[in-house]
């Protein structure tokens, strides 16, 4: 919890939005004003914006530097105008502080931030799948933006100018920004897009420092059967969950205490989201691959070993996978894989709501119920091995597919393994981008 005392004595004393600040330091303190301004304390100066001296300021822009903390969704952007600088710290696609600054300070601002965990993107893009996007406005009205995405100038993100190289684009934009900067224009926002063509992954400056290397995955063992398909599968998500330890996090994985941090990091109602499972919290601290009994599926060897999978992704790590809110409430997590053991749906209700009486036939294991996400067991047939047809389950669904022949069920256990492999290749590379 922040200290609002502290804040408001920063703010001279003026009223502050009660928000946890976006970054709280000794030296530097980004906070909200009451009327939601963002306002920035570096070594005890405030900064409220210095938006008519930066006007006044015509020199061309000779350089660019763009720091990204995308978790935060927080930029640090600095244009070189000879021995000025502007430097626009703020949200983005938000609020943001425009202000002087001797170039000389440039360097050790960069420092600053870095050291504050801002990565070094190019003013143009901040990983390879997002380009930056730049919107500047004169008055209330008149409104201009210009992205760079490959070797092309976007402006008003419909009109596109193809150049020959990566370096004209850059520089046909900077050419088009100035002329709009010596007709009155400012900058209003800067914001993130996903890009359409292919660009450069962004490299740290020289002396900059390195980014801590991604551990390797662990050596998992490829399954042989549908029992070691569920220990795999179980395998990779604890791998995951350990290897970045940002931006996601398997309930399972967690310890209720030591954690709570990164829980609040991922999940805004993270009191609620722990009560709400606190049976699947920590469920895999002494679980480990077991024998399976005689007789038993894949699916029951499952919930007896593991019980349930939670996983939960930050909004920023979650493109090319399909989500929904466990439970379906809002604090329930923001998942793309939510498998429960004991089921979590009351088809009874539906059955009732809807009259089908076929529909007693299933069993839903799967979150994304209410989205057209989720999955069940077609009971009706089962193979010799006990296992059942796994089918794609929404409340809206009306009769049963055709029953599938015994033999081409695929057990619940190469199933779950094959759709953990896929979700967690997209996700790491997501995953990659924040951690």
């Amino acid at each position: 919890m922040a200290n609002w005392t502290r804040i408001e004595k920063l703010n001279g004393g003026e009223r502050i939005y009660y928000i946890d600040p976006p970054i709280d330091s000794k030296e530097e303190v980004w906070f909200f004003s009451g009327d939601s301004r963002l306002r920035v304390s570096s070594d005890g100066v405030l900064y409220k914006g210095d938006e008519e001296k930066v006007a006044r300021l015509t020199a061309p822009v000779t350089e660019r530097f763009s720091l990204y903390k995308l978790l935060d969704q927080l930029f640090v952007d600095v244009e070189i105008r000879g021995e000025q600088a502007v430097l626009h710290r703020g949200v983005l696609n938000g609020s943001s502080v425009a202000a002087l600054v001797a170039s000389s300070e440039v360097e050790p601002l960069l420092a600053r931030y870095r050291a504050l965990s801002f990565r070094d993107g190019t003013p143009w893009n901040a990983t390879k799948k997002q380009v930056t996007v730049r919107e500047y406005r004169k008055g209330s009205s008149d409104k201009w933006t210009v992205h760079v995405d490959g070797t092309s100038v976007i402006e008003n993100m419909r009109q596109e100018t193809p150049t020959p190289s990566r370096e004209a684009a850059i520089a046909l934009a900077e050419k088009r920004i100035q002329a709009k900067q010596k007709a009155g224009f400012r900058t209003y926002l800067i914001e993130l897009m996903g890009a359409r063509h292919p660009n450069p992954e962004p490299k740290p400056p020289k002396g900059a420092p390195a980014r801590k290397p991604v551990a390797k995955k662990a050596a998992i063992a490829k399954p042989k059967n549908a029992f070691e398909a569920v220990d795999a599968a179980v395998a990779i998500l604890k791998d995951l969950h350990t290897r970045l330890p940002k931006a996601h996090f398997v309930t399972e994985c967690l310890d209720a205490k030591k954690d709570r941090e990164r829980v609040t990091s991922v999940e805004n109602h993270a009191s609620f989201f722990l009560d709400m499972h606190k049976q699947r919290v920590g469920r895999w601290k002494t679980a480990k691959p077991r024998a399976p009994k005689k007789n038993e599926s894949s699916w029951d060897y499952f919930v007896r070993v593991y019980g349930s999978i939670t996983w939960i992704l930050d909004g920023q790590a979650d493109e090319g996978l399909a989500m929904f809110y466990c439970g379906n409430v809002t604090g329930g997590g923001w998942s793309c894989l939510e498998i429960v053991g004991e089921g979590d749906y009351e088809l009874d209700d539906l059955v009732e709501a809807t009259g089908n009486e076929e529909l007693e036939q299933l069993f839903v294991f799967h979150g994304g119920w209410h989205d057209g996400k989720s999955w069940a067991f077609d009971q009706r047939v089962s193979s010799p091995e006990g296992e059942y047809a796994i089918i794609p389950f929404d409340e809206s669904m009306g009769a049963l597919p055709r029953r599938m022949k015994p033999e081409r069920i695929v057990p619940f256990g190469d199933w779950l393994y094959k759709r953990v492999a896929s979700l967690t290749r997209v996700a790491e590379r997501n995953l990659r981008e924040v951690n």
